[in-house]
């Protein structure tokens, strides 16, 4: 079952946890404010309402996580670790099945094995689940996550509001995006009401960047380069290793190239330990990006998109930035 409307499906997701005592969540790899915003506020959710619940993260919680309430519940996954025996498994903030990383590519099959709820707001997500609450207009996930637990009439306590709150900011970049629309700004007044800490989620996002975070953002942008209204720049592992920075440090480079004038497209190439490089792209709204993504395997938003590309940077770099001239010189 695949809906758009939480109040359709909600009693449909009531009705399948009425059967099980065991809830496993899960989010994409790399995790932003959105994946773990949600997580820990599901979290929570399914916590006050008898249930045994799991949150294991695909990988390293970004560096501002620690604000949240509930956040030593999250287990960072291993490879080779065992996942916990539950009855169902509920994944949030997630385009696919495999943007769960190495908890996929070793498990999918006792996965898959599972009823699998969805809630999520990617335009490319088709809907792997059980049941599947999929809103593309949603600002976050959270914003949907927040609506569905409102439509099954869950309490919202404070630590579910701040956990929700943080992910409607951080995917908004505190509403600046072209998704903020007047929904997420109902929401976000909502869980104001509801006790959301908004001096905490701010500082933590905003007014606490690790010094090698700051350091990487400015190597990055002194490598800028611009074609038209073509702009990109790169973080290599050098970078990496020289400033210390941890991987979260890449949003904010990504959100300073959005801001320069002029721009229709730009990527950010972050070169990864494995040798593959993941290609973050960023478009004013006349240029869907997802779709561009999606020609490598990757997906997103219309606006926000990313890639994994099995390849060096420089080979990266020439495929991605060939193509992107293509489409801006037909566009």
């Amino acid at each position: 079952m695949l809906e758009n409307d939480p109040s359709i499906i909600a009693p449909r997701i009531i009705e399948a946890l009425s059967h099980i005592d065991s809830v496993l969540i899960l989010s994409h790899i790399n995790p932003d404010g959105d994946a773990i915003g949600s997580m820990l506020g599901l979290y929570h959710a399914l916590r006050a309402q008898g249930k045994t619940v799991y949150a294991l993260a695909s990988s390293q919680l970004p560096n501002f996580a620690p604000v949240l309430p509930g956040v030593e519940h999250v287990r960072v996954y291993d490879p080779g670790m065992a996942l916990p025996d539950v009855d169902l498994i509920w994944i949030v903030d997630t385009a696919t099945l495999a943007r769960t990383g190495a908890i996929c590519e070793e498990h999918a099959t006792a996965i898959y094995e599972h009823p699998i709820i969805i809630v999520d707001h990617h335009e490319t997500n088709s809907g792997e689940g059980m049941l599947n609450l999929i809103e593309a207009e949603s600002a976050s996930c959270a914003d949907l996550l927040f609506r569905l637990l409102r439509v099954m009439e869950w309490p919202i306590t404070p630590q579910i509001a701040t956990c929700l709150f943080m992910g409607l900011v951080t995917d908004t970049q505190s509403f600046q995006t072209s998704s903020t629309n007047p929904q997420a700004l109902h929401v976000a007044a909502e869980l104001l009401l509801a006790g959301a800490d908004h001096r905490a989620v701010i500082n933590a996002v905003y007014y606490a960047t690790p010094t090698g975070n700051a350091q990487l953002v400015g190597l990055a942008l002194g490598e800028l380069q611009r074609d038209g209204d073509l702009i990109w720049t790169s973080v290599t592992q050098e970078m990496l290793r020289q400033t210390g920075a941890g991987d979260d440090a890449s949003d904010t480079v990504v959100s300073q190239l959005q801001r320069v004038a002029g721009m229709r497209i730009c990527v950010l190439f972050k070169e990864r330990a494995d040798g593959t490089v993941k290609v973050s792209l960023r478009s004013k709204p006349d240029v869907n990006v997802a779709t561009i993504a999606a020609s490598w395997g990757g997906g997103g938003h219309a606006a926000a998109a990313g890639a994994t590309m099995e390849m060096g940077l420089a080979e990266a770099q020439a495929v991605v930035l060939t193509y992107l001239r293509e489409v801006l010189q037909n566009g």
